[in-house]
This record gives C-alpha cells, sequence and structure tokens, in this order.
C-alpha cells in the first residue's frame, strides 16, 4: 500500500511540475493581432474632413491584393473633387515585417524626391502624391488629390498623423516585437 502512495504522490508531483513548466517563467501566450483594414485608420469622415468635400467608400469597397487591403473615398458624381486613397500592408504569417520594411525602404529609395516627415509613425516620408507610413510592421500609404505644394503636403500629413494614430491604437509595439500572428 505504501508504495502505491508513494507512487501516487510522484505522479501527482510530476503533473503539477509539468504544469509550471518547469520552471519557466516566461509568457508564452500568442497575443492575436487584428487584420487592418484601411477604413478602420482612415474612416470616409475623416477622409471628408482632411480633403473638404464630402466623400464615401467607393462601391468597389475594400479591395485585397495578397497582404495589402486598399480603400478608395470618392465624391458624388465621381470625379467632382479629388478623392483619397488609403492602402495597408500588413505583417502575417507570410510576410515578415522585416520583408515589408525592405519594401518601404526599396520604394523610398526609387523616389529621390522624397521628403522625410518626422513625427508620424517609425519612419515617414512623402513623395508625391502618396505619403508613404512604416509603423507596427506595416506600411500604409496614402494619396489624396495630385498636387505637390505645402498644402498638398499638409493634407497627406494630416491624414498620415491619424492613419498612425489609429494603427498605433489597434497594433500594441509589444505585439510585433515578440512576433505574434494575425488572426
Amino acid at each position: 500500500m505504501k508504495k502505491i502512495i508513494t507512487a501516487v504522490a510522484c505522479a501527482a508531483m510530476i503533473a503539477g511540475l509539468a504544469g509550471c513548466g518547469g520552471g519557466d517563467d516566461r509568457n508564452t501566450a500568442v497575443q492575436e493581432i487584428p487584420r487592418v483594414s484601411p477604413d478602420m485608420l482612415i474612416s470616409a469622415e475623416t477622409a471628408s474632413a482632411a480633403a473638404g468635400n464630402t466623400l464615401s467608400l467607393s462601391d468597389t469597397g475594400i479591395v485585397s491584393e495578397g497582404n495589402k487591403l486598399t480603400a478608395v473615398y470618392e465624391t458624388d458624381p465621381v470625379g467632382a473633387a479629388d478623392g483619397v486613397t488609403v492602402s495597408i500592408e500588413q505583417f502575417s504569417d507570410t510576410l515578415s515585417t522585416t520583408e515589408i520594411w525592405n519594401e518601404y525602404e526599396n520604394t523610398r529609395i526609387l523616389r529621390s524626391d522624397n521628403e522625410k516627415i518626422e513625427g508620424i509613425g517609425a519612419d515617414c516620408y512623402v513623395a508625391y502624391p502618396y505619403i508613404h507610413i512604416y509603423d507596427r510592421g506595416c506600411h500604409i500609404t496614402i494619396s489624396a488629390g495630385s498636387g505637390s505644394d505645402e498644402g498638398q503636403k499638409a493634407l497627406l500629413t494630416n491624414l498620415g498623423t491619424a492613419a498612425a494614430v489609429a494603427l498605433e491604437a489597434l497594433i500594441p509595439a509589444d505585439a510585433v516585437e515578440s512576433g505574434n500572428v494575425i488572426q
């Protein structure tokens, strides 16, 4: 009987130690990262306020091309004024943050007319007619109109700031660093 009690006690201790993970204090829980849609970054209302026109999401809705999602906000009737286009390419289980950064950086290098913008995302530049933002493992591209003056730069900067703030609220910095997965 003593042997049975000893065996049961040993089995309970082993199960208890296994449940503790062998003393490893690291948090191994995987944090779920949402798939970010461009309309989560810039809403029709935000696009309208920035552009000074009433804009709505185009009839095509959110268009998916690989890991890139694009939203086009247009006037009614189409072409009555400049619209706003917002795209986001997000890291995933098939596309790493390093690959997105390299694509972002290669695009910047090809545009010798780019102008670095401080204070938006981890890195940001304007190369008309776009503002490009790298933040939280994502590459955001926004276009609004076709100018290349200070007014156009201010419009792109305002939209870029709104998009980066929204992205940072959706994806915590530590989630990107720990390589968690998109759900």
